[in-house]
């Protein structure tokens, strides 16, 4: 199988198809599932001490795409970390050698270093804080993500095809709706997990429709979206999912406002609360 290295072949430049984000558009990604081997560059100007890593890519679909793939705009393509302007120093210049960039970026090594094993440690100390006895989490020693004995190179070939523009949610088939149908802005939801709004999704099987489960045309008993008992209930799901996470982030908006001198910049998006703000005109 062909190897994938890091900064000669960007592995997950992830292709685009379409114009993203244009009403209805069929724009998409493909993202790689599975596992990638992370290796050093063959032009590296200093060779590995330590072993390639087998990189479990899905088993992170639980954190926003953005967490490490920071720059992103969830429209155009991902770059390779390597990609001029990023992390482009795979090494470490020594300390009589330094040629650090005016941005500051960290080294390639440094860049991933401080991603998973920080992220990792970080994760450790919160379950710890919890209170749990057994900490689940990625390895923080070396040994753990470079083996010795080498693991065997793995790099999946299976991706799956993800939507970035507006995704149109309509009632299901034989539902009178009493509003218009929502367009769904996808590709400006992946600073969020995959997994917040696919929460029983395994991370490689194709996602299914929330309908395939929810799929209760009308409510049990009651219309209040928050009885445990209309869980399968189309309308309370997409209530529950976007409604509350929506106003959620507008409690953060008004919390970073209220501190002042913010960059808007650096606020959350702002997201609508009310019907109108979703549903189109019927």
């Amino acid at each position: 199988m062909k190897r994938l290295f890091l900064i000669a072949v960007p592995w997950f430049a992830f292709v685009l198809m379409g114009v993203a984000l244009a009403e209805d558009t069929e724009a998409t990604f493909k993202l790689p599932t599975g596992t990638i081997t992370l290796e050093a560059p063959q032009d590296a100007e200093y060779k590995a001490t330590l072993s390639p890593v087998n990189f479990p890519h899905s088993l992170h679909f639980s954190y926003s795409c953005q967490a490490c793939h920071h720059n992103w705009d969830g429209n155009g393509p991902i770059k390779s970390c390597g990609t001029s302007g990023c992390h482009e120093n795979f090494w470490v210049p020594k300390p009589d050698q330094a040629d650090v960039p005016e941005n500051g970026v960290k080294s390639m090594v440094g860049a991933f270093h401080q991603a998973c094993r920080d992220c990792h440690r970080k994760e450790a100390d919160q379950q710890k804080a919890a209170g749990s006895k057994s900490i689940a989490t990625g390895p923080v020693a070396c040994a753990g993500c470079h083996p010795d004995p080498h693991s065997q190179i793995e790099n999946s070939d299976t991706a799956l095809s993800i939507p970035l523009g507006v995704i149109n949610i309509e009632a299901p088939e034989g539902v009178e709706a009493t509003r218009g149908s929502v367009g769904f802005p996808h590709g400006l939801h992946f600073q969020f997990a995959c997994k917040s709004c696919h929460h029983d999704w395994d991370g490689e099987s194709e996602v299914e429709a929330c309908s395939s489960c929810h799929s209760e045309p009308e409510p049990s008993g009651t219309r209040n979206i928050k009885d445990e008992a209309n869980q399968m209930y189309y309308l309370a799901a997409y209530h529950n999912a976007c409604v509350t996470c929506h106003r959620d982030t507008d409690k953060k908006r008004k919390a970073a406002m209220a501190q002042g001198n913010i960059d808007k910049a650096d606020l959350p998006k702002a997201a609508p609360v009310n019907c109108k703000g979703c549903h189109r005109s019927s």
